[in-house]
């Protein structure tokens, strides 16, 4: 069991003219410079994709595309100042909204009913990712302080989920298994030199051996390294998969994806037989058509440690709610 969000505006006459389909639309105008090619990649008609922008255009009064003439790629479209401005507080609304319902979620099944069983969750699995050497960093960047705290315990708090069934942490270093193991998360630790071996490893570890009937809908894969991704960021993009589970869903900073990735359980086999050293990004890129981006509440979310420099800048931003 768990909450679901889905955010809708309406016109005065109850018909809905704005929700996450045109969000994701105009989104695609802007990240592609083309109308036709934001449908394409949501793979829906382009007539479809026009009659959605004119009836948000006569409810709100005003245009969200304009037009661009000439230049490399021979003109197209981009979003209008109006336009940019209510998408932005469209998110933030849809945002809080989603926000709240977890929160009132939480206090009604988990806080006021201590003594009734747990509810099952959803099939929606979560690997961390903590394999990596830290040479540009000089060490093991996940045990270096942030915010009084190892650098990898920011993500093990944001990822603390009911949205997530189980999560497990892949990693070389002891000493990172021996704090998850505290915390009480499922670690691996293991010897293996690639980044395609802590990917097989995750899934495995989450597959557990267990059958196609049973096996998680989706595995999320999160670089430990990105210490300002929020809870409510994690927990959007799970709410968009458990949503609609048959896309791969990407964190991106202004149209740019990044990481976490979420995949369908059908690419399990792929992420289990990657080419040496290559991560999941790799099986994304081969089904782009797939692919559904979701938007970082700030690019700052996707930036991750790699030098020690990195860190100081990401100590100095605002801190995130996790």
């Amino acid at each position: 069991m768990y909450p679901t969000t889905r955010v809708f505006l309406k016109d005065d006459s109850g018909d809905k003219f704005f929700g996450e389909g045109p969000c994701r639309l105009l989104e695609g105008v802007e990240r592609t410079g083309s109308l036709r090619a934001a449908a394409q990649e949501m793979q829906m008609a382009y007539s479809k994709a026009l009659h959605l922008l004119k009836h948000a255009e006569e409810t709100l009064g005003f245009p969200l595309t304009e037009r661009t003439i000439g230049g490399r790629g021979g003109g197209g479209s981009r979003l209008t100042p109006q336009a940019r401005e209510f998408v932005e507080k469209y998110k933030a609304y849809r945002d809080a909204c989603y926000q709240a319902n977890l929160e009132i979620y939480r206090k009604v099944f988990h806080e006021e009913a201590q003594d009734a069983p747990a509810p099952p969750r959803p099939r929606l699995a979560c690997v961390l990712m903590a394999s990596g050497l830290g040479r540009r960093f000089g060490g093991n960047k996940l045990l270096a302080p942030f915010h009084g705290e190892p650098l990898i315990c920011r993500i093990l708090r944001a990822g603390d989920s009911p949205l997530f069934s189980c999560r497990v942490v892949v990693t070389r270093h002891p000493e990172i298994a021996e704090l998850c193991e505290e915390m009480g998360i499922k670690t691996v630790l293991h010897s293996l030199p690639y980044r395609s071996d802590t990917v097989r490893l995750g899934v495995e570890a989450v597959c557990g051996g267990l059958p196609d009937d049973v096996l998680p809908d989706g595995c999320m894969f999160c670089a430990c390294d990105q210490p300002l991704l929020s809870r409510a960021t994690l927990e959007r993009m799970a709410g968009a998969f458990l949503s609609e589970p048959q896309f791969i869903y990407r964190l991106a900073g202004k149209g740019i994806p990044g990481n976490p990735i979420i995949f369908p359980k059908e690419h399990f086999p792929a992420l289990r037989s990657l080419p040496q050293d290559k991560g999941g990004a790799f099986v994304a890129k081969a089904f782009p058509q797939q692919v559904r981006l979701i938007e970082a509440a700030s690019p700052i979310e996707l930036k991750d440690v790699d030098t020690a420099e990195d860190l100081a800048f990401l100590e100095n931003q605002r801190p995130v709610s996790l």
